[in-house]
């Protein structure tokens, strides 16, 4: 299961771990990725605190999201994915796939009337 840290005043992405093997420090603990920061978000400058359970979201099966998530690290990030390219790939098919018409027509004209579950 990937793990996404957010900064939880902007939602700046700081660290994003989708598998094992994509490098070789593995899943950064809270602790570990506040002191990378020096304790401070680099977007907004909060102060960066270790997670409460309630800061802690599980979404089964978001490859949609998860595709989404690794995007906006490569643009804010920098992140090149590189070790998971043949991962990326099969989820932008799984995606592809799971997509019907009516998805498709609410993300290319925004929500309006028709129903989809995203």
């Amino acid at each position: 299961m990937p793990v996404v840290y957010r900064c939880k005043v902007c939602g700046f992405i700081l660290d994003v771990f989708v598998k094992v093997g994509q490098n070789s420090r593995g899943v950064l603990t809270p602790s570990e990725l506040i002191s990378q920061y020096g304790g401070m978000c680099p977007r907004c400058g909060h102060r960066l605190e270790p997670p409460t359970l309630s800061d802690i979201i599980v979404k089964p099966n978001g490859a949609e999201e998860l595709l989404a998530v690794i995007e906006e690290a490569r643009q804010t990030m920098g992140i090149q994915f590189r070790s998971i390219q043949p991962l990326l790939e099969e989820l932008r098919l799984a995606v592809a796939r799971t997509q019907t018409p009516t998805t498709l027509a609410t993300q290319k004209h925004g929500p309006g009337l028709a129903l989809s579950e995203a």
